[in-house]
């Protein structure tokens, strides 16, 4: 029987060179994959969170529309005449027509104070 000799070969260092490159790329492509998903998800959370802006700003728009006719239906029902308008019916007709919200800083105590009236109405 031959004795084989077991020879120690060197590393062949452009191959190993071009392994480590191959198990980076995958690393990289992985990576790219994840980041991908994590952004897919990002986007629908931020979907989901522009859908429920857009409905409570529709919500919103309903009320603020329900208040006006509310308010303009105050100003029809004042015994008061158009052209000759009470004080009352002239304020709200202010704040109707008012383009700046911020002129109004005690529209909210106004607001309670015409929900009061209503509620009374009743």
């Amino acid at each position: 029987m031959k004795k084989l000799t077991n020879l120690k070969t060197q590393p062949n260092l452009q191959e190993s060179r071009l392994k480590e490159n191959l198990e980076l790329l995958d690393q990289i492509r992985s990576d790219a994959v994840n980041d991908i998903e994590s952004l897919t998800e990002d986007f629908l959370h931020m979907t989901l969170v522009a859908e429920s802006v857009q409905r409570n700003y529709r919500a919103l728009l309903a009320e603020n529309q329900l208040l006006k006719g509310t308010l303009l239906s105050i100003i029809d029902e004042c015994g008061c005449w158009q052209g000759n308008r009470c004080d009352r019916c002239w304020k709200l007709l202010k704040i109707l027509a008012s383009a700046n919200p911020e002129e109004k800083p005690d529209a909210a105590r106004k607001y309670r104070a015409i929900l009061t009236q209503l509620r009374n109405l009743e």
